[in-house]
């Protein structure tokens, strides 16, 4: 007589005491140093496959480089695939990682590194390093059976944050006649850790003033903490006559986030016909009695006053009254 025996396969039943972690959990770099971070399973049962995305900071981070961990290759082949979106959104890069062993083959049990994430430090400040989309399955037959997890975030703190700023503009006048040349200061400091070479440009409303070496911005070096005041000729020729707006830009250096401070508004300066120094687009006796009652100052003095002094060579003195004396009626 012969005797069937009856057997029942069940799936295989996983522990839950599996996880995902980036190792190591917190990580203190300096703005400019590259880095790297793993991505690790632990005390997981026939693992057969693995995916994950890796969220961060995008003004803090930047990822250079990914790669497979040696974890899941200890069971034979794998097929390894990732994707890098350092502006995977306005605030955030992304990395997505997978790989799986090739064929039906038993998974790897025990811990160890699923892959490996580069980062260059690019911004100081705080970013955490979230894992989402985690995804581990056993060996089981495709569509395979998931394996419960938890999974663990990191953080990333980067020291050393770059910052330039422009702390001041002033104009040596107000009023300037069209196709006179006046003085613009501009104030720029280096608030980061870093010595950094930067570029200022000036603004008059949206228009940037073209310097006399035919270019829109001056390149400075400061080392940390340190404040420089540039002096810019705004050469008004061919400058419609009106009122505009003075304002100075500091370009942002690599990995600067604080770009609130890197432009400075300054107030109005009124390009008016020449010889006219009240700004009432007139020249008549009124101006010439603005320079008189300023005659033979230079600043600093209590009578000093920028608009009369019509040459902008700091002094004020008979040639300016002449200037205006030549323009009297227009």
């Amino acid at each position: 007589m012969l005797t069937l025996l009856s057997v029942t396969l069940f799936p295989m039943v996983h522990a839950e005491d599996a996880s995902i972690q980036v190792d190591p959990p917190t990580s203190t770099v300096e703005v400019g140093e590259t880095f790297t971070v793993n991505v690790t399973v632990n005390d997981v049962t026939d693992l057969a496959v693995w995916e994950f995305q890796l969220y961060y900071l995008n003004t803090v981070l930047n990822c250079t480089n990914v790669s497979e961990g040696p974890f899941l290759k200890q069971g034979g082949n794998t097929f390894f695939a990732s994707l890098v979106n350092n502006t995977y959104n306005v605030t955030h890069g992304r990395v997505l990682m997978g790989a799986t062993l090739i064929g039906l083959i038993p998974g790897v049990n025990g811990s160890g590194t699923l892959g490996t994430v580069t980062f260059q430090a690019i911004g100081g400040g705080d970013t955490p390093l979230h894992l989402t989309a985690t995804t581990l399955k056993d060996s089981t037959e495709p569509p395979r059976n998931p394996i419960p997890h938890t999974t663990i975030d990191g953080t990333v703190h980067v020291t050393g944050g770059r910052d330039v700023t422009v702390t001041s503009v002033t104009t040596s006048k107000t009023i300037v006649g069209q196709g006179y040349p006046f003085c613009i200061n501009v104030t720029v400091e280096n608030q980061g850790d870093f010595t950094e070479s930067f570029n200022v440009t000036v603004f008059y409303d949206e228009t940037a003033i073209t310097l006399p070496n035919g270019k829109n911005h001056t390149t400075i070096t400061l080392t940390s903490g340190n404040s420089t005041t540039l002096t810019l000729t705004w050469n008004t020729t061919g400058v419609a006559k009106g009122n505009y707006t003075i304002s100075a830009y500091a370009w942002p250096v690599l990995g600067e986030t604080d770009l609130a401070d890197n432009t400075f508004i300054d107030g109005i300066v009124r390009v008016t016909k020449k010889g006219d120094v009240n700004g009432d687009d007139n020249v008549n006796v009124l101006d010439l009695i603005v320079v008189a009652n300023a005659l033979g100052t230079s600043p600093g003095d209590t009578n000093w006053n920028s608009n009369a002094d019509v040459k902008d060579d700091q002094t004020i003195n008979v040639l300016d009254l002449i200037v205006v004396a030549n323009y009297l009626g227009t």
